[in-house]
């Protein structure tokens, strides 16, 4: 269970600041960057591109980064009372551009009106290299509602916070259990390809007529994403292969793995095969 009281002060405050830029030069960047040195902190916050219905009136969500001694959290705030079958945990739906979307449960703030991210870190990597985020998000008792983000910039930002959040830390939403990484063996659930890209055949291997299996070796984080520096082939017919199979495997979509239902970094084996037909 996260600790928020403030979520709707959040959204308001959002608003409020807007307000207070707008006698400023305008900035390219859509982030707001709040530092406090009394209690050491980061704070960064992207308002939605669209607004939802609240109980009473529209309010436009807030995604937030916040590093708050050494713990980096990554959280959407909804201005809803947020559905959950266990007063903890309320699913979220979460679909990177144009590709399929993924159910995933997040953790519900002390008000039930914010959703924290299971994998912050994961999060911001994906967020950094794909800006063009969709959450559909369950307010208790109405319909889903869709929030979509457009986190351009992130990526000028994350030397901060890997500075005031370093890798390792007392942080990143579960602590050192978020950095773990299980082996196949270990998972309740393990990972496996939801979608995937059409797989590149290269040509010269086509009209040599080489047909054959490639084994990728990957991490694939809690949102079902291979890690791009874990990315390793493993065992191939020919090494000209590898550039095509690595590709494929990097822009596949997995069901993470999951250990006591609570998704896991896992490392796999990602046969990819090779077939002329």
């Amino acid at each position: 269970m996260r600790t928020l009281r403030i979520s709707i002060a959040t959204l308001l405050l959002a608003s409020s600041a807007h307000a207070q830029r707008a006698t400023r030069p305008p900035s390219t960047d859509p982030w707001e960057v709040t530092e406090r040195t009394n209690r050491p902190s980061l704070t960064l916050e992207l308002s939605a591109l669209n607004t939802v219905r609240a109980a009473v009136f529209e309010v436009r969500p807030v995604l937030v980064v916040r590093c708050q001694d050494r713990e980096l959290d990554v959280f959407v705030a909804t201005g809803s009372v947020l559905d959950s079958d266990d007063k903890v945990m309320t699913p979220v739906r979460i679909q990177w551009g144009s590709e399929a979307p993924a159910e995933g449960r997040w953790s519900r703030s002390t008000d039930s009106t914010s959703a924290f991210a299971p994998d912050p870190r994961a999060l911001l990597r994906q967020l950094a290299s794909n800006p063009d985020l969709r959450l559909e998000i369950r307010p208790s008792g109405k319909s889903a509602q869709l929030i979509r983000f457009n986190a351009r910039g992130l990526e000028r930002h994350m030397s901060e916070i890997d500075a005031a959040c370093p890798t390792g830390g007392t942080g990143d939403g579960h602590g050192s259990a978020a950095d773990q990484v299980y082996s196949e063996a270990t998972v309740d659930e393990p990972a496996a390809i939801v979608s995937a890209p059409p797989l590149e055949y290269p040509p010269a291997l086509r009209q040599a007529g080489l047909q054959g299996r490639v084994t990728v070796q990957a991490v694939i984080d809690t949102l079902g994403r291979a890690e791009p520096g874990s990315l390793k082939v493993i065992a191939r017919p020919n090494t000209a292969f590898d550039k095509s199979a690595l590709a494929y495997v990097l822009h596949a979509v997995f069901r993470p793995a999951r250990v006591k239902g609570r998704a896991v970094r896992a490392l796999i084996k990602v046969p990819v095969d090779y077939r002329i037909e």
